[in-house]
């Protein structure tokens, strides 16, 4: 049983390899390198994304950004997995609070943090940042939008009310 695993395991990888050899070209954006499919000039399809601290993005992408399953391995060398959107990961730290992982093929990562809204906002999230205490609130960005949706949302039940006869 151990034996047919590690022939599974080495015919997978050099399936990859080969697959990736015939289809793999390689773009350069200013100080980082993909290595794998390309559409129309573009990174789309399975690659490498090496940034120029030596971390990397292995996984899907669509128009130069991680989309879909992707690892993305940090200067830490922690990995981020997961399914990534027009280069974005989330990573809840608990039920009020997550994590932004964006990955550009120019700028490299950038963080940041949502905190979950409140009453009937709470299926909408909003920029966070921490706080000297070590606790996640609203930043100045993450207040006017919170109460720019609030605004909204009453204005939507302050209408919603009247009738509409004319």
């Amino acid at each position: 049983m151990f034996s047919n695993k590690i022939i599974l395991t080495f015919l997978i990888f050099f399936s990859l390899i080969f697959t990736n050899l015939a289809i793999s070209e390689t773009i350069t954006f200013g100080s980082s390198v993909y290595e794998g499919e390309v559409k129309k000039g573009k990174a789309n399809g399975e690659g490498t994304l090496t940034f120029s601290d030596d971390t990397t993005y292995v996984g899907n992408f669509k128009r130069n950004k991680p989309h879909g399953k992707g690892v993305y391995i940090d200067p830490r060398e922690i990995l981020y997995e997961g399914k990534w959107r027009n280069g974005k990961l989330k990573v809840k730290l608990n039920k009020k609070t997550r994590r932004i992982i964006k990955l550009s093929v120019e700028e490299g990562q950038t963080n940041f943090f949502e905190i979950r809204g409140t009453g009937q906002l709470i299926s909408k999230w909003f920029d966070a940042e921490m706080n000297a205490e070590g606790d996640f609130v609203l930043s100045k960005k993450g207040k006017r939008d919170f109460e720019s949706a609030k605004r909204a949302l009453e204005s939507s039940s302050s209408n919603s009310g009247s009738g509409g006869s004319s």
